[in-house]
């Protein structure tokens, strides 16, 4: 417990730190309706699983698996969505398609489809978030020789308000983010 948090081992030798809010994993979340917040885990063989359940009343009991398998991916939430973009799939992917892909996983429903446009640049280990109803794609690991840190000095931004015109790319500062990746991402039950 530090600052407020409380730390979950994932099971694949690494863990995922949560505001104490959270409830333990073996609660039952559908039943308190306080419960905002769930999680939910990727495992290497793509099982996706929550390890806190939203609201069984709003959310779907049993999330489809990932296939294939992907990892070094950006994850994020976005509304009753998990949006999955970049990372390297587990099968011959000789085109690089994943690293330009996105995945999103509906939360209602547990099913998966690909997002029709793909990214510019391969992301492997991005970051993610959304501003303004847009999904930012950050930086993801490059071989530039001219890279300082073998981070991307990009990020690709997707409009949900204007779907068609796909993905944008931006210069941002050169940093060292796409170091850390994540399989865990944490769902705010609305």
């Amino acid at each position: 417990n530090h600052c407020g948090l409380r730390t979950f081992s994932t099971g694949l030798g690494s863990s995922v730190s949560v505001p104490e809010s959270l409830p333990n994993s073996t609660s039952d979340p559908s039943q308190d309706e306080e419960n905002h917040l769930g999680l939910i885990t990727i495992s290497k063989s793509g099982i996706v699983d929550w390890d806190i359940r939203c609201p069984k009343n709003k959310y779907s009991f049993s999330l489809s698996n990932l296939h294939p398998a992907i990892k070094y991916y950006g994850v994020m939430q976005v509304g009753g969505e998990a949006w999955f973009c970049g990372g390297i799939a587990s099968r011959n992917d000789e085109k690089h398609d994943q690293s330009k892909t996105c995945w999103i996983l509906n939360m209602w429903d547990g099913q998966w489809r690909a997002l029709d446009h793909k990214m510019e640049h391969p992301r492997i280990k991005p970051q993610m978030f959304v501003k303004d109803n847009k999904v930012i794609v950050r930086s993801g690991t490059t071989s530039d020789i001219h890279s300082k840190t073998g981070c991307r000095a990009t990020q690709e931004v997707y409009d949900r308000e204007n779907p068609t015109l796909g993905w944008s790319t931006e210069d941002i500062e050169e940093n060292n983010i796409c170091t850390r990746s994540s399989q865990n991402v944490i769902i705010n039950c609305q």
